[in-house]
């Protein structure tokens, strides 16, 4: 038996007693959340709201009632109040209510989420953790705002200037404990018993003697500080199994375990004077440190729960598939799980499904416009959940209508599928699975085995990539595309009667997107012989590398004529006029595939090379394209960015040229018969038009799609999903030899005390945290949204002296970047560091009032500001500005810039620096600007702290390592080099806990190369990939990782690892509050130490110019 086997075997103890209470809920409520206890009171979250209780948890009643989330609950030391965070107008804030009750009373007003952690042991201060001042998103720092109404001062004020993600006030108040930063397990992301580099430590503060503390620290993560008297309470994964409390005496020293859970993690814990509450398996159990005794806490609760009510939903927005019918009078659409007739002009919707407990996806029309087909999950309901979800993927056939009892034709037990096309004929339909797989289910009434209901595998491909497939009009070929071994699709023909294979193409260009012309004489697609460097899009070296394809016809038959003969300009016979009601269908010709020679029968169209897809075939012949602009040509705004959408072609063969139809588009689809459009637009909009040379578009009213939604089924269905996409996408089958089906019955029986759908994102990402890899994790859905009311920020640091709010800082954003507003740094505005706030739009301000309040709605709003030099000014100066939504490019720019000009004095202008906040877009254009513009420098420090990932910056490290070739003499100016964008002294990257993934990858590669020593902290440890799975049902979003890095050695390295510093140093917290950098100073030292005995390998002067003839 494996451990994983043995673990899940084991009784908790503390929670659930035996392994017969996975199969039925415990007596009483489950997952009970982040307790708060004082003398007479238990607070804690249910359902997303905030509950109390007496403090042994009888009596409980429900606090808040607000459809917001309500989370951090914290009762003041005197137990009169309540502290807690809440998203009431579409933003986390402090809030402050009595803890019988009453109106809840706003604190905080940054538009940045700030979380209640506790309160100053005084109960005269609200200790809170927010983002709003960090260089990064990667932690927080820790505020107090003042708890009393009437206040001099309602300003929150910075504890330290070091990062803080929690902390706690010591009882005397003198010392602070708090956790650095975030641990792997965190918010969407599943990761118990992470062992990279997020580990985080928790560290013992004085403020005011600035003297550090740090608790015993192993390689585990240290989260939840609390007091107890003067001893230190803690959760620790230290013990491998579950995170369990820990006591940590300052005095002595020692360290003692406090709970024995072997099986489920203690997530949460809050203390009032010997006793800790802990939340367990969704359990509070209460702990005596003085008797050691644990018991549970049985707490029945009868929630309102109006998330899990059945309620009709608008699913408009929430389309995922939509077809047009045979002749375009309806669409078949596919929004949230059902299947939907919509009418494009007369007759009423027809949801054929209703279902929200299964999922119905992929939806067909038949060519005959009689049938529909679609793929169906329906579990296979079995009374023992230790056999896991029980569901299979069936093809669902069934009249248009939804009258006739439907066929169901039961796809493999392993896969997940997807259905893509059916046949011109009717007889046949195309699907795949997510293993590679590409399928045929045959609805011949043909007996035998190539009869009704019969499935038959065309291909295998070698690489993940898409299925392109198409019909021959007379639906005995298919045409599809593999991946090959050298990443590019490639086309073949497939010939269902014979089983023949026909490729199109040498497989020296990227081939795709076929379809047959309307006579099946030739075959259309795209092909690019520039895209290589495109495939491997885990690569950075793919960006901003313009892929050029051309469109081409193949003429299959051996005797078979292009479609771009010439013309010769004779007169030919007139064409006979004839009625519409006497035009009679011709037969279908059948399509012949000449092999020999097909590759030389293949013939370019006359448009120009672009980023074409999607080709289609309309009824008169002419073939329809779209034009997708790529990245790199030009920039948008932010909020504008990835809203371009493509550009849709007509290619009249008559005409022998392409115009453009409309821009704008996500997609189009062409109806069966060849003759309708439907044309999707921006925010899932439907347009239908005729498939001719001019485009008249009519919007399709999508306004009716609404369906009656059962949250708990749809809640039910969800969960089997997220266990069943783990089980199948996976990139190990045998998930790390962890029994997943018991798994699934361990988690199952917490599913029915789900009352919200962020209850069930928490529980699904406890489930998948099982696995204990990275990259796996839950977010999203039908999770409730507050209308949010934006707060305009000014782009500065304010402090308040003397009663009023002075300037002390004012960013001045990026003056290379035309998107990053800094609000007070416009040339001429005249606003200066040392300035005071008096008034806003003429309101006066002073500490009395939250400067955050005054400008709630103003974000992209002119306002007035009266600014003094000093407050008792009698005619304050107006200032016109624009506040900004967020001030987190403008912050991180200046801690980049500000690092750039530290390393560039500190080195005597010797050293560049170069930043990397991830390895995507922003990491690439970083790269780009910062490195180039600094050739010339003896030596390089690559910082990358807080890098977010992305894809393996092959593409950083192949400009790093570039070797000097040779140099070249102009007459004039100076020389230069090939290659000439290159640094070629020493080098050193920082690292740290906080760059993961692409983050991971890069200080990997640059220490396998030997760029340079590696400095700072072990890197977060998570080089296993992800997206190939799809959304969930309600657009939520789960990403499982199903490709994995390992070495040229053959070693599984890094994941749940991390990349170790060769150099380590702590961001040193003290040197922190003063301004300093630890690690940056530890990376100039070192680099410029070794300079001294640096011997440049590049030549400053050339030879003597020669003197011979010849030379």
């Amino acid at each position: 038996m494996s451990k994983y086997k043995k673990l899940l075997g084991l009784a908790t103890g503390l929670g659930l007693a035996t392994v017969g209470a996975w199969a039925q809920p415990a007596a009483g409520s489950q997952l009970l959340r982040q307790p708060s206890v004082s003398a007479q009171h238990l607070a804690f979250v249910y359902g997303g709201d905030i509950w109390v209780s007496d403090r042994n948890g009888q009596n409980a009643r429900q606090l808040t009632q607000h459809a917001a989330a309500e989370f951090a609950p914290a009762i003041s030391p005197d137990g009169r109040w309540i502290a807690f965070s809440a998203a009431y107008e579409g933003n986390t804030d402090v809030y402050l209510m009595p803890i019988n009750g009453g109106q809840a009373r706003r604190l905080t007003w940054h538009p940045a989420a700030d979380v209640v952690n506790g309160w100053s042991p005084d109960g005269k201060k609200i200790l809170f953790a927010s983002n709003r001042e960090v260089a990064n998103n990667r932690s927080n720092q820790l505020y107090e705002v003042s708890a009393e109404a009437g206040a001099a001062s309602v300003f929150e004020q910075k504890v330290m200037e070091a990062v803080a993600y929690e902390g706690a006030w010591s009882p005397d108040g003198k010392r602070l404990a708090y956790r650095p930063y975030k641990q792997a397990y965190n918010g969407p992301s599943g990761w118990r018993q992470h062992r990279g580099g997020t580990t985080p430590p928790i560290w013992i503060i004085d403020p005011a003697t600035q003297k550090l503390e740090a608790v015993p620290h192993v390689n585990a993560s240290d989260i939840n500080p609390l007091w107890v008297g003067q001893e230190l309470v803690f959760i620790s994964d230290r013990a491998d199994g579950a995170a369990n409390l820990f006591a940590y005496n300052s005095a002595t020293q020692a360290l003692r375990q406090l709970t024995p859970q072997t099986q489920w993690d203690v997530r949460s814990a809050a203390a009032h004077g010997s006793q800790i509450v802990y939340e367990s398996a969704g359990l509070l159990h209460e702990l005596d440190l003085a008797s050691g005794q644990s018991r549970r806490l049985n707490i029945q609760l009868s929630p309102n729960a109006p998330q899990a009510r059945t309620q009709w939903k608008e699913v408009s927005r929430q389309i995922d598939s939509a077809q047009l019918s045979a002749t375009g009078k309806r669409v078949i659409v596919g929004a949230r799980g059902d299947v939907f007739m919509l009418p494009v002009k007369d007759g009423s919707l027809r949801n054929l499904t209703e279902s929200s407990g299964v999922r119905e996806k992929d939806a067909l029309g038949s060519p005959d416009g009689l049938r529909v087909a679609y793929i169906s999950d329906e579990a296979e309901r079995k009374q023992n959940p230790a056999d896991g979800a029980g569901r299979q993927h069936h093809i669902v056939l069934r009249d248009q209508a939804g009258l006739e009892k439907p066929k169901r034709f039961a796809l493999g037990k392993s896969g997940y599928f997807t259905l893509l096309a059916w046949s011109p004929d009717g007889q046949r339909l195309i699907y795949q699975d997510n293993h590679l797989n590409l399928y045929s289910l045959s609805l011949s009434p043909a007996v035998g085995a190539s009869g009704f209901g019969t499935a038959q595998r065309i291909a295998s491909s070698p690489r993940r990539g898409p299925f392109d497939v198409a019909f021959s009009p007379d639906s005995r070929w298919l045409a599809y595309t593999l991946r090959g071994e050298n990443h590019f699709s490639q086309i073949r023909l497939h010939e269902f009667a014979s089983g023949k294979e026909v490729a199109v193409g040498d497989g020296l260009a990227h081939a795709g997107n076929p379809v047959f012309s309307s006579n099946g004489e030739a075959l259309y697609f795209t092909a690019s012989t520039n895209s290589g460097i495109t495939q491997v899009g885990l690569d950075m070296s793919t960006r901003e590398r313009p892929q050029r394809l051309g469109i081409y016809a193949a003429v299959l038959a051996a005797d078979g004529k292009s479609p771009l003969l010439p013309k010769n300009g004779d007169e030919g016979e007139p064409k006979k006029a004839q009625d519409k009601k006497d035009e009679v269908k011709p037969p279908i010709k059948p399509t012949r595939v000449d092999a020999s020679g097909l590759n030389e029968r293949i013939v370019g169209l006359p448009v120009p090379e672009r980023n074409y897809a999607a080709l289609s075939v309309a009824a008169d012949g002419a073939l329809f394209y779209l034009d997708r602009r790529q990245a790199g040509a030009s920039l948008d705004a932010p909020d504008k960015r990835g809203q371009e959408g493509a550009e849709l072609y007509r290619f009249d063969f008559e005409e022998r040229e392409a115009k453009s139809l409309r821009q704008g588009l996500e997609g189009y689809e062409i109806s069966p018969d060849g003759k309708k459009l439907l044309l999707r637009g921006a925010k899932a909009s439907l347009e239908i038009a005729d498939a001719g040379p001019k485009l008249d578009a009519k919007p399709v009213d999508t306004a009716a799609l609404r369906m009656r939604v059962n949250p708990r089924e749809e809640w039910r269905q969800i969960f089997d999903e997220t266990w069943w996409m783990q089980k199948e996408y996976f990139y190990d089958p045998k998930l790390h030899g962890l029994d997943w089906d018991a798994v699934y019955a361990r988690y199952l029986p917490l599913l029915d005390h789900v009352q919200t759908r962020e209850d069930l994102n928490e529980l699904l990402v406890e489930m998948i945290a099982e696995l204990q890899v990275g990259h796996n994790r839950v977010s999203g859905g039908d999770v409730h949204q507050e209308a949010k009311v934006a707060v305009g920020l000014l782009g500065a640091d304010f402090r308040v002296e003397g009663g009023y709010y002075r300037i002390a800082k004012i960013y001045g954003g990026d003056r290379w970047s035309p998107f990053m507003k800094a609000p007070l740094a416009a040339p001429g505005l005249g606003v200066k560091v040392g300035d005071y706030l008096m008034a806003i739009n003429g309101r006066p301000l002073d500490a009395r009032q939250n400067l955050f309040a005054l400008l709630e709605n103003t974000v992209g709003k002119q306002l007035s500001l009266s600014i003094a030099s000093d407050p008792a000014a009698k005619a304050p100066r107006q200032a016109v500005v624009v506040p900004v939504a967020n001030e987190a490019g403008l912050r991180r720019w200046d801690w980049i810039e500000g690092n750039r000009q530290y390393v560039e004095r500190q080195s005597g202008g010797r050293l560049a620096y170069v930043y990397l906040p991830d390895t995507a877009d922003e990491g690439f254009t970083f790269f780009n600007r910062m490195f180039f513009a600094q050739i010339g420098r003896d030596g390089l420090i690559v910082d990358d702290r807080r890098n977010g990932g992305g894809q393996a910056a092959n593409y950083v490290l192949d400009v790093l390592s570039r070797p000097y070739l040779s140099s070249w003499k102009d007459r004039d100016g100076l020389i230069y080099d090939t290659p000439g964008g290159a640094i070629y002294g020493p080098k050193a990257m920082l690292i740290d806990q906080d760059a993961g993934s692409g983050g991971d990858f890069l200080p990997y590669g640059f220490k396998r190369l030997g760029l340079g020593p590696l400095i700072g902290k072990r890197t977060w440890g998570g080089l296993i990939g992800i997206s190939a799975n799809p959304s969930l049902i309600d657009g939520g979003q789960l990403v499982v990782p199903f490709f994995r890095f390992f070495t040229p050695e053959g070693e599984w390295r890094v994941e749940n690892e991390g990349v170790a510093p060769d150099i380590e140093v702590e961001l040193d917290p003290l040197q922190v509050n003063q301004g300093r950098d630890s690690q940056l100073d530890a990376a100039i030292a070192n680099v410029l130490e070794r300079l001294k005995t640096y011997k440049p390998v590049q030549r400053k002067t050339a030879p003597a110019m020669p003197t011979e003839l010849g030379k």
